[in-house]
């Protein structure tokens, strides 16, 4: 194919313009199959890549989804450890318990830090409680909760992690798709230059789209000599 005026797509270009290029396509190419049979089987099969995206894009939101659920689970979880440390701590200062030897951390701390320190310090916490004799009135009335809360923490701390992994496994997957599309998009530019041939026709065909300019200092010196596609 000769030269084109419009632009290569890249797994930079957002799925949403790939979508919309592919819908535009088949639109087009079912508007003139009348005249050109042939580009009704280019307008098929764009519209069918349109249904492909959407699949995909719908499954990468429930995936978007469940982690902000799962955050939501993880941060509540955090939330009911941090309580029940928070009466522990009132409680042993009211008993006169060397209070900063066994419960050093404020509650407004633990409540701040990150998910592997904050599950250090409530570890510490739980730790020092079960130095306490057994049959300590603290220890009794604490211990046992505490463990059972900071068990549904790291629960539903490794749910996050699964979901977390879930949509960086969906996000990758979208973004190698993208050169299936690309591949996909070029296949059916080429057929329908073959058909009208014409290039300027062929262009209306498909969308515009620019990769955001970067500037001097964070472009390679290859592509800061490389000249702007045409328009």
């Amino acid at each position: 194919m000769a030269k084109n005026t419009y632009q290569t797509y890249i797994q930079e270009t957002p799925v949403d313009i790939y979508r919309a290029d592919f819908l535009r396509r088949g639109a087009m190419c079912a508007a003139l199959a009348t005249r050109h049979p042939q580009l009704a089987d280019v307008g098929a099969e764009a519209n069918a890549i349109v249904l492909q995206i959407d699949a995909r894009r719908t499954a990468l939101q429930s995936a978007e989804d469940d982690q902000v659920r799962a955050r939501a689970m993880e941060d509540i979880e955090k939330l009911d450890v941090v309580d029940v440390y928070t009466e522990l701590r009132r409680t042993m200062s009211a008993k006169s318990y060397d209070v900063a030897k066994l419960l050093p951390d404020a509650p407004s701390t633990l409540r701040r830090l990150g998910t592997s320190n904050f599950t250090d310090r409530a570890n510490e916490a739980v730790s020092n409680l079960r130095v306490l004799p057994e049959n300590d009135p603290i220890r009794v009335a604490f211990l046992g909760r505490l463990e059972k809360e900071l068990a549904e923490f790291r629960s539903a701390d490794k749910a996050e992690d699964l979901t977390r992994v879930a949509l960086q496994s969906g996000r990758m997957a979208l973004t190698l798709y993208k050169s299936e599309l690309s591949q996909a998009r070029e296949a059916q530019l080429g057929m329908i230059h073959s058909i009208l041939k014409d290039r300027e026709k062929t262009a209306l065909f498909t969308l515009p789209w620019r990769k955001p300019a970067r500037s001097a200092e964070e472009a390679t010196p290859e592509e800061a000599a490389e000249e702007p596609a045409a328009p």
